[in-house]
């Protein structure tokens, strides 16, 4: 276990910090690090889910296109994709 050395707390972290019990100081700093680089781990694995998700959703409609019976679904897929690197501004 090492010891913090210093920390700048805003006010109302201060207050905070203040109103907890002495022994649960150490244990809720401690927590509440690893658990915000957990949930940065945990975004970033959902991030790159998504993008390739998107990346397969892109491929399926550039290997459908060209196929007037898939118009419909092309159209609807390649919706899912606007506001990504992956839209595609004309499937036809």
């Amino acid at each position: 276990m090492s010891n913090l050395i210093s920390a700048t707390l805003t006010p109302k972290a201060m207050e905070i910090y203040k109103e907890m019990k002495r022994g649960d100081k150490s244990r809720i700093i401690s927590e509440l690090i690893v658990n915000h680089t957990i949930q940065e781990l945990r975004a970033e694995a959902f991030q790159k889910q998504i993008n390739a998700k998107n990346m397969a959703i892109s491929r399926v409609i550039w290997e459908l296109k060209g196929n007037p019976i898939h118009k419909s679904l092309l159209t609807d897929l390649n919706d899912l994709l606007i506001g990504t690197i992956h839209y595609q501004n004309e499937i036809n």
